[in-house]
């Protein structure tokens, strides 16, 4: 690829352009962010994690320690509710990920740091702003989730990949990042190949020193898992599992609650999965942004950057596969960093098409370029307009009233069972973040049959009568007699044989079955 000219005097400001699109985006999450806690865009692990990070507990698999020590460092500002905040660490997790693969797209664009032209800063900046403003993207960039800082540490390893760092303490640095990545969400691990295909290094072979460097960064990171252990010793009220155990560590680490999902799409489903994974790659770029990406990976393709090609391309198939065949509603959100590499392709889509419009009559050429220039701006622009009334949270208020409807209702020293784990999940912030309705017995019916979890009940709730069967029907029956006993919600099977009579928001048991 030639690199292209660039202006001395301009340079600077072009190398401003990822921190400004950076910045852009974080402005567009900080706007549309919920003020309290939210359930939206499939945010209900969100209680869960914020109650866990603020307690020092341990969330449902895989216990994401790295999330819940950066997500509580981030809390410490004082900026509004601390659910406000965890959404706010989403914000600057996603807004920095989409500058960083801006930056990423400039520097393969211009062959390296100084090479930065005006086409390359538009087609890159274009790119970046195309993901950020998918709704997607942008639905886990609002909510306390995990993926917004997943989608951080994929961008990092993956700038990190395509541009490998010379001095030894930034090959340590590096795999630091990736050990710290994994630490929050282990389907990083799918992106192994593929970043050691754009790492590996065609000048002659590195020395073993070079290798044990980032082995030792990755080992360093991997120690975030510590955090679980010795989490669960101080018994905090937000555990999962017994990770005080190698064998309850490795059952919460490798979620092998969640195992059944891997791979778990029925093969007759596959066909309609696929159709759909094409669908959300318009939704999420807009189709003009698939044609640029498609564009893009030919021009690759044509200027004999195989490697990289190959390499951003084995990443798309690996995390494409696992989202198809994971078996649950929301998997698509493990799509996002396929989004991610393919503003890479978007931005070399952008930059030929640009280059075409500079290759026109010359007497056409300026005002061809800003036409151009200005489309490709359109559709970013076109995408945040479109998007955001559905996205938006700043009025979302339905988990906030659910609360207080709820615990303004239920008589002192009631037992609550829940059926769902939005309900859980808030109940768990309610009680321990806002310190509301402590006297309240808040028990997962869907977790009774799991003798940890039963074992974690009678540590914290010493009152509570705990029967032996793993039921609701015998949850209720044991404790009925002493103190009022509610459902969170009705659902078939488990609540057969109980009277129940709605209350407010909850219903509430008058005769165990």
């Amino acid at each position: 690829m030639v690199r292209p000219k660039s202006s001395p005097r301009l340079r600077p400001a072009r190398r401003a352009v990822p921190l400004l699109v950076g910045v852009a985006a974080l402005v567009l999450y900080a706007l549309t962010a919920p003020p309290g806690l939210t359930w939206a865009h499939d945010g209900a692990d969100g209680g869960d994690l914020i109650a866990a990070a603020m307690t020092g507990g341990v969330p449902h698999p895989s216990g994401y320690p790295t999330y819940c020590l950066a997500g509580r460092l981030f809390a410490l500002l004082p900026l509004g509710t601390v659910a406000h905040r965890f959404a706010l660490f989403s914000a600057v997790a996603a807004a920095g990920a989409v500058g960083l693969v801006c930056w990423s797209a400039q520097r393969l664009l211009s062959g390296g740091p100084g090479g930065c032209s005006w086409r390359t800063s538009v087609a890159a900046a274009v790119a970046a702003l195309l993901v950020a403003t998918g709704p997607i993207y942008w639905s886990q960039a609002i909510i306390a989730e995990v993926y917004a800082l997943n989608a951080l540490c994929f961008a990092l390893c993956l700038s990190l990949a395509l541009h490998p760092p010379v001095r030894p303490g930034g090959r340590w640095a590096a795999g630091l990042a990736l050990g710290l990545g994994l630490g929050n969400h282990l389907t990083l691990a799918l992106a192994l190949p593929g970043l050691a295909i754009l790492a590996w290094p065609s000048a002659p072979r590195r020395s073993w020193r070079s290798a044990a460097l980032p082995c030792a960064g990755l080992a360093l990171g991997l120690a975030v898992y510590a955090y679980l252990p010795l989490a669960a010793r101080r018994d905090p009220p937000i555990i999962w599992g017994d990770p005080r155990t190698w064998e309850g560590f490795a059952a919460l680490v490798t979620a092998r609650l969640y195992r059944p999902y891997v791979l778990g799409v029925p093969r007759a489903l596959l066909p309609a999965r696929l159709v759909a994974w094409a669908g959300l790659w318009g939704q999420q770029l807009t189709w003009p942004g698939v044609a640029l990406a498609l564009l893009g990976a030919s021009a690759w393709l044509e200027d004999g950057h195989r490697r990289p090609l190959f390499g951003t391309a084995l990443l798309v198939a690996a995390y494409s596969a696992y989202a198809v065949s994971y078996d649950t509603t929301d998997s698509y959100v493990y799509l996002i960093p396929t989004y991610l590499v393919a503003a890479l392709w978007m931005a070399r889509g952008a930059a030929a098409v640009l280059a075409w419009a500079e290759g026109l009559v010359m007497w056409r050429q300026r005002w061809a370029r800003l036409a151009v220039a200005v489309g490709l701006v359109v559709l970013p622009t076109f995408a945040a307009v479109r998007h955001a009334p559905a996205l938006s949270l700043r009025q979302d208020r339905e988990a906030v009233a659910w609360l207080d409807g709820v615990t303004g209702r239920v008589p002192r020293d009631a037992l609550l069972i829940t059926l769902q784990d939005g309900h859980t999940f808030a109940l768990a912030y309610a009680q321990w973040v806002e310190e509301r309705r402590d006297d309240l017995i808040v028990v997962d019916g869907d977790l009774l049959a799991h003798p940890w979890y039963r074992r974690h009940l009678g540590r914290r709730y010493p009152a509570l009568a705990l029967p032996d069967g793993g039921t609701v029907g015998a949850l209720v029956a044991a404790n009925l007699p002493h103190r009022p006993v509610f459902l969170g919600s009705l659902r078939d099977g488990l609540t057969n044989g109980l009277d129940v009579v709605p209350e407010g928001l909850v219903w509430r048991v008058t005769r165990g079955g």
